[in-house]
């Protein structure tokens, strides 16, 4: 007999996934750029980039960006999974194919994401295609996939502790 998955469950489930996802994200970016010879003192400028979608071009110059950045990358990487949820919700055959779901879910997630850093005035389009392939596979492989399986194993019903 299958049981219900309570809310409780599916946000517990969209956070882990979140903080997880947003997690291996970062250190992929940043294991390329430490391989790309960035100093390892720069990498919080990537949070600082983050808190200037919301703080505009002045957050550069702001003492408080990279900590700002900080938590609207993660919280942003928590909505994300939380809408992933909520996806499944509607359409639960996503929590049998996690990898490929994952892999579409984070292909959405780079689209969008481009879409607000556009209208944010913060779009770069990427220099090289190796940049594009480097930000496609962070976002499908290190992000919408681990997604994609954190919220298949925490709320698939039919699994209970046995399968643990």
């Amino acid at each position: 007999m299958e049981r219900t998955v309570t809310l409780r469950e599916q946000l517990a489930a969209g956070l882990a996934a979140g903080i997880a996802g947003g997690i291996l994200i970062d250190l992929f970016l940043f294991a390329v750029q430490l391989a790309g010879g960035t100093p390892a003192a720069q990498l919080a400028g990537n949070f600082a980039f983050i808190a200037a979608t919301l703080m505009g071009p002045g957050a550069y110059a702001n003492p408080a960006a990279v900590p700002i950045g900080v938590v609207l990358h993660f919280i942003v990487s928590a909505g994300w999974a939380l809408g992933y949820v909520y996806l499944v919700r509607s359409q639960p055959q996503l929590l049998t194919r996690p990898i490929i779901s994952g892999a579409a879910f984070g292909l959405m997630v780079y689209i969008f994401m481009q879409i607000v850093l556009l209208t944010a005035g913060q779009y770069h389009r990427p220099a090289a295609p190796v940049v594009l392939a480097t930000q496609l596979v962070a976002h499908l492989v290190f992000f919408g996939i681990p997604v994609a399986l954190i919220v298949s194993r925490m709320l698939r019903p039919s699994m209970g502790s046995a399968a643990a």
